[in-house]
């Protein structure tokens, strides 16, 4: 195929996006891509993918590596590719697999301990049997002494303070207790899987192997990217294609040390040609979303020039008198939606915050599906283990998923629920989230051999919250950090109020350390002060997740009902960023 007819065939696909043209079939060795939420940065991904496949005769047998920073994330990728790239290259029964690996960071680093970890720890041959824990784990007690705990916590402490050079100081002693201490009684640490990852990747013949092995490494949502993640990524990059994408406005993981300025860092060090998408599909013909994304997007780029900042937009917003009334709104107004067969999410700041709205839905019979868990909790990673090991049992050497397994796989989970959580909300939604995953992979057209394998891929990453999106339920309840890349008709945002969004941990606590905001009656007002830029764009990058989860439409509410102290709430600065203005008749 030549290049006319590449052009050409990529063109129907992406039709005159000319930026997404210019990305697909660029011949530089290293691009790093802006890629806004809407505009299509996954399709385009899959088909450069197909491009270099189709043009570069060495991936015959060489491969290319995708990874990203969230589990869901990869997951999310892995599926798309397996379904599109076969069409793109014209080719029904293509292995994808025989070309390409998908992975998270943590996941790529654990195939590589699981490969070549006998060279650090005899252990390592049975890596998926270790108890993964963070540095904090309550776990560490029983193990390890204080003044280990401390090295192990101060360690994950400099890495989400960025605080390198205490990192790097403290990396030798956190290697040498995670490998004598922790490893000999299979378990290890997040931190520890990349860092003993890092170790055997220092070793010149295995770090060579795996930068020649991978001609093109290919990183998503790598504005989420912290210092270790990215100390592994280099490890395997040297002549080999490198293209980044990712959206520095989307950075949601800046409470776990994601690197600030990542993208203008790497395109001035390792002298990146910079691309960005600008059309916006999700919005293009929704005048006033569209508008919001720009305006938002301008917010973070201007934040030394606000005060001649010109761009405006509108946004809904509700304020009331209390938790209650403001709980009771958002049920009786979602319900001209549901009626109008809509889906609907209200995503939350925290879990906690939900539990009015929670009350009320119950109270009255509407049907919706929690989602409020996080990565991290305990139950929500015992039943991916539960689930994952009950599935390789019941589907067999023949790795079956008929009718009977599934049954038989749900049923003998069931019968361990006691022994996985208390929280039977959480256990059901868990198990509908399962039946998800187990009815859409049955109904794929792909091989059984790929059907098993998305399974344990999704089970084995911990990555069934993904799955939100399949539920048939019309309203859904979820944290905005769960949410990102997924999407409804219209999305609902509570508690819009100093402390709880942003969080008491972040901005707001800053801002009153440091004459950063200004105080009225009903609301505060940031007011962009010099040396709080990096907390304001990290709230700001939340808000902008959750903002464009909306596909038709956002709203915003807030109480100014009493905090746990007694003191009247605030409505939250967000609400009051020049030249936004407030729309409430909805």
């Amino acid at each position: 195929m030549n290049k006319e007819e590449l052009r050409a065939k990529f063109t129907e696909i992406h039709g005159n996006d000319q930026e997404q043209l210019d990305f697909i079939l660029s011949e530089e060795n290293r691009i790093i891509v802006t890629a806004p939420a809407g505009c299509g940065k996954t399709k385009a991904m899959i088909s450069k993918i197909a491009h270099e496949i189709i043009t570069n005769d060495y991936l015959n047998n060489k491969r290319i590596l995708a990874l990203t920073f969230s589990v869901n994330a990869a997951a999310k990728i892995r599926e798309d590719i397996k379904e599109t790239l076969p069409i793109l290259l014209g080719k029904a029964n293509y292995e994808v697999d025989d070309k390409l690996d998908v992975s998270n960071y943590h996941g790529f680093a654990n195939r590589i301990l699981r490969k070549h970890g006998y060279i650090l720890h005899d252990n390592f041959k049975n890596i998926n049997d270790f108890i993964r824990i963070s540095d904090n784990s309550g776990e560490l007690r029983k193990v390890l002494v204080s003044q280990e705990i401390r090295v192990l916590e101060n360690y994950d402490e400099s890495l989400k303070k960025l605080d390198f050079k205490e990192a790097d100081r403290l990396q030798g002693s956190y290697i040498d207790i995670v490998l004598t201490k922790l490893v000999p009684r299979n378990i290890i640490t997040y931190n520890g899987i990349l860092l003993l990852a890092m170790q055997i990747l220092d070793k010149k013949a295995i770090r060579d192997f795996y930068k020649l092995y991978y001609q093109m490494v290919i990183v998503d949502e790598f504005q989420d990217t912290n210092y270790l993640a990215l100390q592994f990524l280099m490890r395997i990059v040297e002549a080999n294609k490198v293209i980044l994408m990712g959206d520095d406005i989307q950075k949601i993981y800046g409470f776990l040390g994601a690197v600030p300025n990542i993208f203008k860092k790497m395109e001035n060090e390792y002298n990146m040609l910079p691309m960005e998408f600008r059309t916006n599909y999700r919005f293009k013909d929704n005048k006033n979303m569209k508008q919001l994304d720009s305006y938002i997007r301008g917010i973070f780029r201007n934040y030394n020039n606000i005060i001649s900042y010109s761009k405006t937009a509108n946004i809904n917003f509700k304020l009331f008198n209390s938790d209650n009334g403001e709980a009771r709104f958002i049920y009786k107004d979602l319900l001209k939606y549901t009626t109008a067969d809509k889906n609907v999410a209200i995503l939350f700041r925290a879990k906690y915050l939900a539990s009015d709205l929670i009350n009320i839905l119950e109270k009255n019979k509407i049907m919706y599906f929690n989602g409020l868990f996080e990565d991290s909790d305990p139950e929500y990673i015992k039943f991916h283990k539960e689930a994952l090991e009950i599935f390789i049992n019941e589907s067999g050497v023949r790795k079956s998923i008929s009718r009977t397994v599934i049954t038989s796989v749900k049923g003998k989970l069931n019968a361990k629920k006691q022994t996985i959580t208390n929280n039977e909300t959480m256990f059901n939604s868990l198990m509908r989230l399962l039946d998800a995953l187990l009815d859409t992979t049955k109904a794929k057209n792909i091989s059984t051999e790929e059907k098993y394998e998305a399974i344990i891929f999704t089970l084995s990453n911990n990555s069934l919250k993904r799955l939100m999106n399949e539920i048939n339920e019309q309203v859904t309840l979820t944290t905005i950090h769960s949410s990102k890349g997924l999407e409804w008709d219209y999305v609902y945002l509570p508690n819009m109020t100093s402390y709880s969004f942003p969080t008491s941990k972040s901005l707001c606590k800053l801002c009153s350390k440091n004459n950063g905001r200004s105080l009225y009656e009903k609301h505060c007002k940031f007011d962009f002060v010099p040396g709080l830029e990096e907390p304001f764009y990290e709230e700001l990058s939340v808000l902008y997740v959750a903002l464009t989860r909306g596909k038709q439409d956002v709203f915003l509410t807030a109480s100014r009902g009493p905090n746990q102290f007694g003191y009247n709430k605030k409505v939250n600065c967000f609400l009051t960023l020049p030249k936004l203005k407030i729309i409430n008749n909805f």
